[in-house]
C-alpha cells in the first residue's frame, strides 16, 4: 500500500512510534503546524529524519549540499535572493528548459508554480534540510546587503561627526537628543545593525559584541563558546550604530554613562528570536553586548542535552522524587539553565504546579509560570522564592543560589515538600557542598535536602560534513592515557574545516556530564563537613562518572577532539 503522508512514512521506518505520535497529536496546541515540524520542535525526529522520509514520500532526490555541484550563476541568475530566501529553495542546475531547483518541501504546489514562473522552466524538485539550503543560499548569494555599501552610506549620513577622536569617557562628544534621533533613523544605520544581526543569526552566534576601540569599533560574534571577529566598523559610527540598538530596544539613547539592559524581539524566518542587550560605558565609549535566543529552542529534552543514556535515566529518575534540592553546577555558559529547562519540560504536565525566579527568563515554557528578577522593584531571588512558596507549587526553579538568604530559603522549600532545581557556580559536583556551606547553610539541613549535583560543561562538536578520521600522537595518547585508535571502540576524528563550519572543524556543541546522587554515605560526609575530595572519591565508588571522564568518552566514540575536551576540563 502507498503510503499517503509524512507520518506514516515516519511510522513505517521506526522513527517515531504511533503512541508517540498519537501522544504528540492530542498535545500540540496549534493544529495548522505540520506534523514533521512538531516532532522536530518536540525532539522526537531530527531534520535530516524528516527529509530522509520526505524524500521517500514524494519520490524526490535528497541532495547532499556541503558535496553536492551547485551552478552559482545559475541560482544567481534565474531567482533574486529574497525568493530564494522566501521560498528555501535554491536553483541546482539548468539542462535546456529543465531546471533542477533543492527545496525544503518538494510538495509546495505555490513554490513551484512561482520558481516556474520566474525562471521560464520546468521545474524538477530534489529535498534537503532548511538549515543547509539557508547555508548554501548565503554561500551562493553572499550576504543580503553589501556590507562596504552600507557602511559607505552610512559615514555619509554621519559627516558632521566624521572628525571625532574619542580618548576618554570625560571627553565623548555631547549630542541632543534630535541629532541622536537623526543619526538612528537613517536608512544606512538601521541597514548596518540589521546586517550585523542578521550575520550573527546565520553563523549561529549566542551573542554579538560590539566593541569600541579607539581608532574602530570591533565587532565579534560567538560562535560554539569562542569568539570571532567579523568586522570593524568606522568610529563615525560608534555612536550611531549604538543608539539605533538602543532604540530598538527601548532604552535611553540620551545616558551613555551609565551601564543599562534592555530587549529586541526579531523575526529571522524561520525563527524567532529574542536579543538581551547590555551596554557598559568604558573608555572608548559603550560597549554593547547582545544575546540571542532563539524562542523555538525552547522544547529541550534530556535526550537532546548529549548525555549518555544512563546518565539520562539516572537523571529522570532523581527529577521525579517528590520533594528535595536539586543542583546544576559548573560556570558562566556552561549550559546549567539548559539542563534545568529540560527538568522543567519533562516534569512539566497539568498536575504539576511549576514556577520559577530567574534572571532573565531565557524561554518562555507554555504551562509555567515564570518571573524575572527586578532589583529595582525589590524583586530578588530571595523575595520571588519567599512568595512563590505561598503559591502552592509543586516544582520550584531558581535561576541561581547567590547568597545566604536564597540559598537557606531554597533548602527549606525542599525540606517542606517541593522539589527545588537550581543552578550554582562551582568547578565540580563535589565542591557544591563547600559552596553552600560557606554560604551558611547548615550541613544538616544541606545533608537532608540535596537530592543531587550535576556539574557540566560543553564541548565542541566535530564537524559532521567535513569529519576524518586522524590518529593523535602516541605521546598524546600516552600521556592522556587513551587507548590508541581502533581498540577498545576507539575511534578519533576531527574536523578538516568546510563552509559549513567557517573553516573551524567544529559546528554545535554537546554537554559532558557527572552526576553525583546523594546517598546516605555521602549525606554522611556532608553532615561531617568532609573535603570535596572525599566526597567525590565516595560518588566515584558509588559509579558517579567524572566530568573528564564523560569528556573522554566522547573524544573515542569520535564526537569531539582531545583538544577541545583539555580546553574545557581539567582532569
Amino acid at each position: 500500500m502507498a503510503l499517503a503522508s509524512l507520518a506514516e512514512v515516519l511510522l513505517a521506518e521506526g522513527l517515531i512510534t504511533k503512541e508517540t505520535l498519537e501522544m504528540v497529536l492530542g498535545e500540540r496546541a496549534d493544529t495548522a503546524e505540520p506534523v514533521g515540524d512538531l516532532l522536530i520542535r518536540l525532539g522526537h525526529i531530527t531534520q535530516h529524519d524528516k527529509v530522509q522520509c520526505l524524500a521517500k514520500l514524494y519520490d524526490a532526490p535528497l541532495v547532499d549540499l556541503s558535496t553536492a555541484t551547485v551552478d552559482s550563476e545559475v541560482g544567481r541568475n534565474l531567482i533574486p535572493h529574497a525568493t530564494a530566501v522566501r521560498l528555501k529553495a535554491l536553483p541546482l542546475e539548468r539542462d535546456e528548459d529543465n531546471l533542477r531547483v533543492v527545496m525544503a518541501n518538494p510538495a509546495d504546489v505555490a513554490a513551484l508554480d512561482e520558481l516556474a514562473l520566474i525562471t521560464g522552466c520546468s521545474i524538477e524538485p530534489a529535498i534537503a534540510t532548511e538549515d543547509d539550503i539557508t547555508e548554501a543560499i548565503t554561500r551562493i548569494f553572499g550576504p543580503a546587503d553589501d556590507l562596504g555599501e552600507i557602511i559607505g552610506e552610512a559615514v555619509k549620513q554621519t559627516e558632521p561627526e566624521s572628525d571625532i577622536t574619542v580618548q576618554d569617557r570625560e571627553h565623548e562628544p555631547e549630542f541632543s537628543l534630535d541629532e541622536l534621533r537623526a543619526m538612528v533613523e537613517g536608512a544606512p544605520v538601521v541597514r548596518l545593525v540589521n546586517n550585523i544581526i542578521s550575520r550573527a543569526v546565520s553563523a549561529r552566534a549566542s551573542d554579538i559584541h560590539i566593541e569600541p576601540e579607539e581608532n574602530f569599533v570591533r565587532v565579534r560574534f560567538r560562535v560554539d563558546g569562542l569568539l570571532q571577529e567579523v568586522m570593524k566598523i568606522p568610529k563615525d559610527l560608534q555612536y550611531s550604530v549604538c543608539s539605533r540598538i538602543k532604540v530598538m530596544a527601548n532604552m535611553d539613547i540620551a545616558e551613555r554613562r551609565s551601564p543599562q539592559d534592555g530587549r529586541i524581539a526579531i523575526v529571522a524566518h524561520p525563527h524567532e528570536y529574542d536579543l538581551r542587550i547590555s551596554t557598559y560605558p568604558a573608555v572608548f565609549g559603550e560597549n554593547v553586548v547582545m544575546r540571542l535566543l532563539d524562542k523555538d529552542a525552547t522544547r529541550f529534552g534530556l535526550d537532546t542535552l548529549g548525555a549518555q543514556p544512563d546518565v539520562q535515566e539516572q537523571f529522570s529518575a532523581i527529577i521525579e522524587q517528590p520533594y528535595g534540592m536539586i543542583l546544576a553546577a559548573g560556570p558562566t555558559g556552561c549550559g546549567k539553565t539548559t539542563t534545568l529547562y529540560a527538568a522543567m519540560n519533562r516534569l512539566n504536565s497539568i498536575e504539576r504546579n511549576i514556577l520559577t525566579i530567574e534572571d532573565p527568563v531565557e524561554y518562555q515554557i507554555p504551562g509555567v509560570i515564570q518571573a524575572s528578577v527586578n532589583a529595582k522593584a525589590g524583586m530578588t531571588f530571595a523575595n520571588g522564592l519567599r512568595t512563590i512558596v505561598r503559591q502552592d507549587p509543586d516544582v520550584i526553579m531558581v535561576g541561581e543560589i547567590r547568597d545566604a538568604e536564597t540559598a537557606d530559603i531554597a533548602v527549606e522549600a525542599a525540606l517542606t515538600g517541593h522539589l527545588v532545581l537550581s543552578t550554582l557556580h562551582a568547578g565540580d559536583a563535589a565542591s557544591s557542598i563547600g559552596r553552600l556551606t560557606d554560604m551558611g547553610v547548615q550541613p544538616f539541613l544541606l545533608a537532608s535536602s540535596l537530592l543531587a549535583v550535576i556539574s557540566q560543561r560543553l564541548v565542541r562538536v566535530t564537524c559532521p560534513k567535513c569529519q576524518a578520521p586522524y590518529e593523535p600522537s602516541e605521546r598524546l595518547l600516552n600521556s592522556l592515557q587513551l587507548p590508541p585508535p581502533g581498540s577498545a571502540g576507539a575511534v578519533y576524528r576531527h574536523g578538516t574545516g568546510c563552509h559549513s563550519c567557517g573553516r573551524s572543524g567544529y559546528k554545535g556543541r554537546t554537554g559532558a556530564f557527572e552526576v553525583m546522587a546523594v546517598d546516605e554515605a555521602i549525606r554522611d560526609l556532608i553532615m561531617a563537613q568532609a573535603p570535596a575530595s572525599k566526597i567525590a572519591q565516595r560518588a566515584v565508588q558509588n559509579g558517579m562518572r567524572t566530568l573528564w571522564e564523560d569528556a573522554v568518552s566522547k573524544v573515542t566514540a569520535g564526537i569531539t577532539t582531545i583538544e577541545e575536551v583539555v580546553r574545557v576540563t581539567r582532569r
